[in-house]
């Protein structure tokens, strides 16, 4: 990768672009098939993404590929091209006719995928949901990445160190709806509240679809309040729009960003200084364990309290008054990192 600065600029131009052509097509996915011993190549199951073609998904698609050819099962991944509930909904409801074993989704729309869920359950498909969950939803395992409430709590740790703990930020998420980026949000405030009584959110959570009404919101931001320390980015296609916002607006320094993206989609931002860090977690390894735990799905096999899942280093913990698989904790990603991890 160009590390230049001036490169950079180029690279989030054409991320822009790419996210903005896309909304032309209703979908994109691919399937891969493993060959391992010890499970059947006829089990299929699928992941419905958020939106396809964005470095984090590609790299859930990356893990998940990796647990089919070892478990050597049969894994599809699609999703809308853009941020598109309506349609996310009527691809589950699509690969659910296909007759798949067990099908994850991440949902944008907490409240109306859960009739497909339903249906889908109704028709003997197991469902899930992973990346992002529909908590009141009849689904049979939420595959998490982390908690909300360590995901909320670091990313304000992180734009208060880098705001000397004190002065005015912003937050932008996605969609209004989507119940994991308002969790996330809630657990921020609520460090903000008690850890850091000098920091104050200004201008509201913003909500956007894509990179572009982003990048807008971000300069909306930087306008209407010129003393502006600091923006949370929360869904991963913002991430780019505020770095840009921020580099076209020449606030390097002066406006910190921080957010829940790819260190690939943050890498120009957090070379340049843009960004000064982006929370995540390890989307392999979360690929990874959605098509493990889809596999168990499709099995019968119920989830220990403690799961060693072969592909992981570490046990994954289950909680079963939730339903929930944990991945683990955060993991803060920098300049000094990022280059590590290939999504």
């Amino acid at each position: 990768m160009n590390k230049r600065i001036l490169a950079a600029s180029g690279v989030v131009t054409a991320a822009v672009l790419l996210l903005a052509g896309c909304s032309t097509t209703p979908s994109s996915s691919s399937t891969s098939s493993g060959a391992a011993t010890g499970a059947s190549s006829d089990v299929r199951v699928a992941f419905v993404s958020q939106i396809e073609g964005i470095p984090y998904f590609n790299g859930f698609h990356t893990g998940g590929d990796k647990a089919a050819a070892d478990l050597g099962i049969s894994y599809t991944q699609t999703g809308p091209a853009k941020v598109d509930a309506t349609e996310q909904v009527r691809i589950v409801d699509n690969l659910v006719s296909q007759g798949y074993d067990a099908i994850a989704v991440s949902p944008l729309d907490p409240t109306s995928i859960n009739n497909s869920i339903t249906k889908a359950q109704d028709a003997g498909v197991k469902i899930a949901t992973a990346d992002a969950d529909a908590p009141d939803s009849s689904r049979s395992v939420f595959v998490s990445q982390a908690s909300d409430e360590s995901l909320g709590k670091t990313v304000m740790d992180e734009i208060a160190k880098a705001a000397d703990e004190k002065g005015q930020y912003g937050i932008i998420s996605g969609g209004a709806d989507v119940a994991t980026f308002n969790n996330w949000i809630a657990a921020a405030e609520k460090q903000a509240a008690d850890e850091y009584p000098d920091m104050e959110l200004v201008g509201g959570v913003r909500y956007t679809a894509d990179t572009a009404e982003a990048l807008q919101e971000a300069q909306n931001l930087m306008t209407a309040y010129p003393d502006l320390k600091g923006i949370i980015a929360v869904p991963s296609t913002a991430v780019p729009g505020v770095g840009q916002a921020v580099t076209n607006a020449n606030k390097i320094g002066k406006v910190a960003v921080t957010g829940f993206g790819s260190p690939q989609t943050a890498a120009p931002f957090l070379e340049s200084g843009a960004m000064t860090s982006t929370v995540l977690w390890n989307v392999e390894d979360l690929g990874y364990l959605t098509v493990w735990a889809l596999y168990q799905l499709s099995q019968g096999t119920e989830f220990e309290a403690e799961n060693d899942v072969p592909g992981l280093d570490d046990p994954v913990a289950y909680d079963a008054d939730t339903k929930t698989l944990l991945l683990g904790d955060p993991t803060v990603f920098t300049k000094s990192n990022y280059a590590d991890f290939d999504f």
